[in-house]
């Protein structure tokens, strides 16, 4: 594999063609991984002929970056549009049962869209590739939780301002740490879920588990 600097130009075509190749390439990326995976392969799943991968992609570098791009945008938009548009005004949170269920919905979808299915198996082949080419995991890094993380946290410290959570200043001054609290230790939780449990009962469980735990270390003295 060769270093993966920036993604490989690409010609315009049709969307049609270019997604279908997207969804096929995840595929044959997460079955076969990065270096056993076939432009062949990807072109027959995709139902297009090799030439046409290579129009829309450049190469299976360029592929493999833009199949990692739209996995994650796919997340990042519904994340930023529960944050954006889902979550409820801080001047209606009236009472610390509204700001729970208000958390609870908001970890749960942020936690399900990045810490459960293709994004995972994904995010996986990418470390695999990251331990030759480190600049997997920055580019992983910049076009979600870099993009997500800022956002969550200005939601987190509006809360603060309004009253609705008690947080140090130095943590307030921290970039990204109060999101962070709140769903990376929720999602690492929801990760260690066994094949053998009731996967919804847990994750509910789970997710409530680190809200309160959260909003026992803010909630106002």
């Amino acid at each position: 594999m060769t270093v993966m600097t920036a993604t490989a130009p690409e010609l315009q075509g049709n969307p049609r063609k270019r997604r279908a190749i997207l969804d096929a390439a995840a595929t044959v990326f997460l079955r076969e991984g990065f270096t056993r995976a076939s432009v062949d392969a990807i072109a027959a799943d995709a139902n297009v002929s090799k030439q046409t991968v290579y129009n829309h992609f450049g190469d299976k570098n360029g592929l493999f970056m833009a199949v990692t791009d739209a996995v994650q945008d796919e997340a990042v938009l519904r994340i930023m549009d529960l944050m954006d548009t889902g979550f409820p005004d801080p001047a209606t949170l009236t009472g610390p049962g509204d700001l729970r269920a208000a958390l609870l919905r908001l970890t749960g979808e942020w936690t399900r869209a990045v810490y459960t299915g293709r994004l995972v198996d994904l995010r996986k082949l990418v470390d695999s590739e990251a331990e030759h080419h480190p600049e997997l995991r920055e580019r992983w890094f910049a076009n979600g939780p870099g993009r997500t993380y800022p956002r969550l946290n200005r939601l987190l410290t509006e809360l603060a301002r309004a009253g609705l959570l008690d947080v140090p200043d130095a943590v307030l001054a921290e970039p990204d740490l109060l999101a962070h609290q709140l769903t990376a230790v929720t999602g690492t939780d929801v990760r260690q879920i066994r094949p053998e449990m009731d996967f919804e009962a847990e994750f509910d469980r789970r997710v409530a588990r680190g809200v309160d735990f959260f909003l026992r270390a803010y909630e106002p003295r």
